[in-house]
């Protein structure tokens, strides 16, 4: 009986419990990395043999400045979140703010000839999708954001 109540029994370690979750997102990601070698591999290695591939990627030099931008915002994004979450702990705030930014600059960093209808669009999805989030899992799920 004892060997039954302890198979019941459980116990979380609430110092690694919050590392649950990225390690089976890392897993997954991994195996679909891994799936995507194995069925599109030997077609990506015939390409770069007869030189389709390159010449597409010669052409990533337009992008470059979308790519670098990009990864500067997100880096931007995540060391500017706790600090201004500090300003109001325990209340998603820093998730909000810097996200309404992140996503008006992400956006224009992408959007093409921007015009004022553009620019409203970008405006307003760049509040009210942090908006949305936010007032769900801050709010409805009782969930801590930084």
């Amino acid at each position: 009986m004892d060997t039954l109540a302890e198979l019941l029994k459980v116990q979380i370690d609430f110092e690694q419990s919050h590392l649950l979750f990225p390690s089976i997102v890392e897993w997954v990601l991994g195996g679909l990395m891994l799936a995507i070698i194995v069925v599109h591999g030997p077609e990506l290695l015939a390409q770069w043999r007869n030189g389709a591939l390159r010449s597409c990627l010669a052409k990533w030099q337009v992008d470059k400045k979308r790519l670098f931008g990009c990864l500067a915002l997100t880096l931007a994004y995540f060391i500017a979140m706790e600090p201004v979450g500090t300003l109001y702990p325990n209340s998603g705030i820093g998730f909000l703010l810097t996200s309404i930014v992140y996503g008006f600059a992400l956006s224009r960093l992408f959007v093409h000839d921007i015009n004022r209808r553009k620019w409203m669009l970008i405006a307003l999805s760049s509040v009210l999708t942090p908006l949305f989030v936010w007032v769900v899992f801050a709010h409805l799920f009782r969930i801590t954001l930084p």
